[in-house]
């Protein structure tokens, strides 16, 4: 389970303040810095995602779309260390389910640890921050279970009252069981924050993948021997599929909207269409999602 997968995992951390519902939607998808949450007070979000790709397949008859559930509860700690610097220390439990595909479920758990500075006084000033994650994966599927671990480097900037932008870089592995399970990979986004009310928020995310791909085809694919050396016989979709892992390019095109429900919740409805490329293969997953995230 590799840290950031979804829009709403990224913000659970973020989203108490001691303002009412207008500011939690403005902090939602803001910078970090502004965010004064109790100490381990616990954040749970719930995700509902239609991927038309579950599959990552580059053939059409292979394509099977589903629908993937899960769940992220997290809490924090924040120690300041200085007038701009702080460190923040986070517990996380998540858990995945895909009602078709049983094979699939699993659940992580682990810890984060993020330094933050921010470049001078004021709500404009910019934000830096690093953060380093671990965690422990269990799967339902033997082959997957593992460890997962990241490092997230951002740099957010606030415009004005209603525009604000974040440029990220992620550095993910997950070692597995099974080496077609394996995944390593760089990404590159900016995201562009715009506040529509007091207590709604649109969100632009482009983005830029480089690493480890799991796909799925039906036997025989002689084509993936020259450009997936990891392959696996496997029935996790319900038909005899071979899983092979590829190193490949993805682009990502993601709009989302934040609204503030309460003083302690709010939802994020999101669409996004990724395409992965690898001579000869290339494929495009269009991904819609609905999360709840509430403060406890």
């Amino acid at each position: 389970m590799i840290p950031l997968r979804c829009l709403a995992s990224a913000l659970v951390r973020r989203l108490r303040t001691v303002g009412g519902a207008g500011t939690l939607a403005l902090l939602a998808l803001g910078g970090p810095s502004a965010v004064r949450a109790q100490d381990w007070a616990p954040n749970l979000s719930v995700l509902g995602k239609w991927d038309s790709n579950a599959t990552n397949a580059n053939a059409p008859s292979d394509r099977i779309g589903a629908l993937l559930t899960s769940a992220d509860l997290i809490a924090s700690k924040r120690y300041g260390l200085s007038r701009d610097d702080s460190v923040h220390v986070t517990l996380h439990a998540g858990t995945e389910w895909w009602p078709r595909f049983n094979s699939l479920l699993l659940a992580s758990g682990g810890a984060r640890l993020e330094w933050r500075h921010k470049f001078g006084l004021g709500a404009l000033a910019p934000v830096l921050s690093i953060e380093g994650s671990a965690d422990a994966v269990a799967a339902k599927e033997a082959g997957r279970r593992g460890t997962a671990s990241s490092v997230l480097v951002s740099l957010r900037k606030r415009f004005n009252d209603t525009w604000r932008a974040t440029l990220l870089q992620e550095y993910a592995q997950q070692a597995a069981r099974f080496a077609v399970y394996d995944r390593t990979g760089a990404e590159t986004a900016i995201e562009i924050d715009h506040d529509v009310t007091a207590v709604a928020r649109l969100t632009f995310r482009a983005s830029y993948r480089d690493g480890d791909v799991l796909s799925y085809g039906t036997p025989p694919r002689p084509d993936l021997v020259s450009v997936a050396p990891n392959r696996r016989p496997v029935t996790t979709f319900g038909s005899p599929m071979v899983a092979y892992s590829i190193d490949a390019r993805t682009l990502g095109l993601k709009l989302a909207l934040t609204r503030a429900l309460n003083e302690d919740s709010a939802f994020i409805a999101g669409y996004e269409w990724r395409e992965t490329s690898r001579t000869p293969l290339r494929y495009v997953n269009h991904l819609v999602t609905l999360s709840l995230i509430n403060q406890y």
